[in-house]
């Protein structure tokens, strides 16, 4: 059933995925929070389906909370040292939880759902008829990569986690706070440099390579309309 969900978001058109993005992420910022948890609620089951299929994904959405978590303590801390009332902190905190999860949620449906190099022909196309042929190829590229670090950053991370857990089980907080953004840094550096060869072993440093061949489908034309829909009526909220 988890594979059968996940193979169809997968073979949505990536002009919808990545066009519901953009309209989305804006839009959840500016939501009632009712409505930004409604969207929350949806995307968390879409992201776990997604991530079935990672080595470490349930660990990369825990991750991704956890990071929500330290930014949300962060506001909290900055804002009751200032002397602003401690109801309204707590309230603007859990806020910001719930816009900042739902924002990462749909960016990690998109790069779980759509590879690197349909999110880039889907760029390109969007943007050929006004940068051009030549500089829409490179753009799309760029952006493509960048997408695609997410997972690969949450994942890392995770994996640095699991090796220092093991090897070193005693080692302190302040300790693991030092050692794992070292880690990390490092086996990011050396997966750029894999990617780079990657990208020249494949042929997609050229416009050639970037041309898109799209199918449009009633699934996706269904999908639109949903996606219409639901988003009307969150901002009616």
């Amino acid at each position: 059933m988890n594979q059968h969900v996940a193979a169809s978001i997968r073979a949505l058109d990536p002009r919808l995925k990545m066009g519901a993005a953009l309209v989305l992420g804006p839009l959840l910022w500016g939501m009632h929070p009712l409505a930004v948890g409604g969207w929350g609620v949806v995307l968390l089951p879409v992201v776990w389906v997604l991530s079935l299929a990672q080595p470490l994904g349930r660990k990369m959405i825990l991750s991704l909370f956890g990071f929500v978590v330290f930014w949300c303590g962060m506001k909290f801390l900055l804002d009751v040292i200032t002397g602003l009332p401690v109801e309204a902190v707590i309230v603007d905190s859990l806020l910001l939880g719930v816009r900042l999860s739902a924002l990462l949620l749909l960016g990690l449906s998109l790069a779980l759902s759509t590879s690197a190099r349909s999110l880039g022909l889907a760029v390109s196309w969007g943007l050929r008829p006004f940068m051009g042929k030549e500089r829409a190829w490179k753009v799309a590229l760029s952006l493509a990569l960048m997408v695609h670090f997410l997972p690969l950053c949450l994942s890392t991370m995770n994996q640095v986690k699991q090796t220092l857990s093991v090897r070193c089980p005693d080692c302190g907080f302040f300790r693991k706070m030092v050692l794992i953004p070292q880690a990390v840094l490092r086996a990011l550096g050396q997966k750029t440099w894999n990617q780079t060869l990657a990208v020249a072993c494949r042929g997609l440093e050229n416009g050639d390579a970037w041309q898109p061949d799209f199918m449009w489908s009633r699934q996706d034309s269904v999908v639109v309309i949903l996606i219409l829909i639901a988003v009307v009526l969150s901002s009616l909220l």
